[in-house]
């Protein structure tokens, strides 16, 4: 994943060092997807790339780059979101799978549909981790249709500037 400031941060255990700014940080595996989108609905769409964005803080997104793949794209992305505020500001990664490049789609003029999107509760202890298979939903007229998997896991890490 990229962040748009570039930062460059390195991992630390308990040891502080002075004169350093320390975060709590979101490390981040995103390994794929499973069952994301249904071809038959849109017959005519053939080429499908995908794309995660994700965030905690919504003026903070990341994006993977995009992958080929019709049903189950694999991204084996990993990145950290730095958590500038307490814990209890930030209280879920937002994610989102994105379908780019896909000018044939019906209703979108920037080649840009939101497949699925899930709100998943971040770890509340130093060091805790999540890890497992998260249920995505997309929206189908007025409601939400339940519909493919992301498969991730994050861990709540101190990080420094270097």
């Amino acid at each position: 994943m990229e962040n748009d400031s570039n930062r460059i941060v390195s991992r630390i255990q308990d040891e502080i060092i002075p004169g350093r700014k320390v975060y709590l940080g979101l490390h981040l595996e995103i390994l794929y997807a499973e069952d994301i989108d249904n071809p038959s609905i849109h017959p005519y769409v053939l080429n499908r790339e995908y794309r995660l964005a994700v965030w905690v803080d919504p003026n903070e997104e990341f994006s993977t780059i995009p992958v080929e793949g019709i049903l189950n794209p694999v991204w084996n992305a990993s990145g950290v979101i730095l958590l500038k505020k307490f814990l209890e500001y930030h209280t879920f990664l937002n994610v989102e799978v994105l379908r780019v490049n896909s000018m044939n789609d019906p209703g979108t003029s920037s080649g840009v549909v939101i497949v699925g999107k899930v709100k998943i509760p971040l770890p509340t202890v130093l060091y805790g981790e999540k890890v497992g298979r998260f249920g995505l939903v997309r929206e189908m007229g007025e409601g939400f249709k339940v519909e493919g998997h992301i498969y991730l896991s994050m861990k709540l890490r101190k990080y420094i500037y270097v």
